[in-house]
């Protein structure tokens, strides 16, 4: 059994690497390289893809996670790309679903946003959530929406306003630093998705804990665990 897990590790990595030069590919159209900062982030972020996906088939195809991997692609290619407006539409996106999936409350339950971020505030869990963690979430959120809507653009004179749109070329402030922020908000929603549904990912993950490490690191297997005790 540890051989077959292995084997699946290796075939995730190998995937994981056509995927990297897949994306270096679609750089090169745009006439960016992708630096070793990027190809670390964008690992990241495909080691998501997949344990969604883990999640998606085997937790009875929940709607909040075939979201959330559909809107993982085309936050990669957005930044790729440097779309920046989409980049937040996504990231937005993002957000919302991994707080309706730790709350399981669909659209159609609960619309307001902000009701959810509430109860989220709110919510206890066996692991540390402090109140950094949250304003750290709900601030990424509020940017996220500010850009989507246009945020003090909105307050200029129309052919400013329409410049700025055509000749959209602006770039995130320091990408390092936007980069480790996102590693972390996703870090403190892989927690809560583990806490809240413990024992149908440990299901999903069946005898290849290992595979679940690779994909999501130790502290987050070591939660498991207690979890499920």
């Amino acid at each position: 059994m540890d051989d077959m897990t292995y084997s699946e590790v290796k075939l995730i990595k190998a995937n994981i690497k056509i995927f990297i030069d897949k994306l270096e590919e679609l750089a090169s159209t745009y006439e960016k390289n992708i630096d070793q900062n990027e190809k670390d982030f964008f690992v990241f972020i495909s080691k998501h893809i997949i344990f969604f996906k883990y999640l998606y088939l085997g937790m009875g195809k929940k709607y909040f996670f075939k979201v959330i991997i559909s809107d993982l692609y085309y936050y990669i290619i957005s930044l790729i790309k440097n779309e920046i407006r989409y980049v937040y539409v996504n990231e937005r996106s993002i957000i919302e679903n991994f707080t309706r999936a730790v709350m399981r409350k669909t659209v159609e339950e609960d619309h307001v946003t902000e009701n959810l971020f509430s109860s989220l505030k709110e919510k206890t869990f066996l692991f540390t959530f402090s109140d950094d963690d949250y304003s750290l979430i709900k601030s990424e959120y509020v940017t996220s929406c500010g850009y989507i809507h246009g945020g003090d653009i909105l307050d200029n004179c129309l052919a400013y306003v329409f410049d700025d749109y055509i000749f959209d070329n602006k770039s995130i402030k320091d990408l390092n630093k936007y980069f480790e922020r996102i590693r972390k908000i996703f870090k403190i929603y892989d927690k809560m998705l583990i806490n809240e549904y413990g024992e149908s990912i440990s299901g999903c993950f069946h005898r290849q804990k290992s595979v679940f490490c690779y994909l999501l690191g130790e502290e987050c297997l070591d939660l498991l665990y207690l979890v499920n005790k």
